[in-house]
């Protein structure tokens, strides 16, 4: 009977944690990138143009795409289509802001990625992005390697 009850309490908070209705939380809302503070846990992985985040500072410098910001915002939105279980959340109207979420294959923990698409130079862009995951301490170099994966796909597809 016991195991019963703790059964039922697992599946509950599983269900509670990470349906359908589990990305309706702050992790969901979009980032002032000016204003970020990282928190002390290593599950998280943060590229951005110099001066970007003054009060984080980033795991690795963004790469300038010689594209204008619509190209670089739609061959980002392109790349996310793409790719296994990612998902949309929240855009700005422009395109240029975004919110998405990446599900784990089997147990479907969710890592909130903040992206936001900024002109560079002349006729360049850049973007700054912020991947997290929502449980856990350490997340074993996954939202490092999902940024750099994102961005060398960005890469292949603007032919950069």
């Amino acid at each position: 009977m016991a195991l019963v009850v703790v059964l039922v309490a697992v599946a509950g908070w599983y269900g509670w944690q990470l349906g359908p209705w589990a990305d309706a939380t702050p992790y969901a809302e979009p980032i002032d990138f000016a204003n970020l503070e990282l928190a002390s846990s290593p599950n998280q992985y943060l590229v951005a143009p110099v001066g970007a985040t003054p009060k984080a500072k980033p795991d690795a410098v963004s790469p300038v795409f010689a594209v204008p910001v619509d190209t670089l915002r739609d061959a980002v939105l392109a790349v996310t289509a793409e790719a296994p279980r990612f998902k949309v959340l929240d855009r700005s109207a422009d395109g240029t802001r975004m919110v998405l979420v990446q599900r784990s294959a089997i147990l479907r923990f969710p890592d909130y990625i903040n992206v936001e698409i900024l002109p560079a130079g002349q006729d360049g862009s850049t973007l700054a992005v912020y991947s997290r995951s929502r449980f856990g301490y350490s997340d074993v170099g996954v939202n490092r390697a999902r940024v750099e994966a994102l961005l060398a796909d960005v890469r292949r597809r603007i032919g950069g």
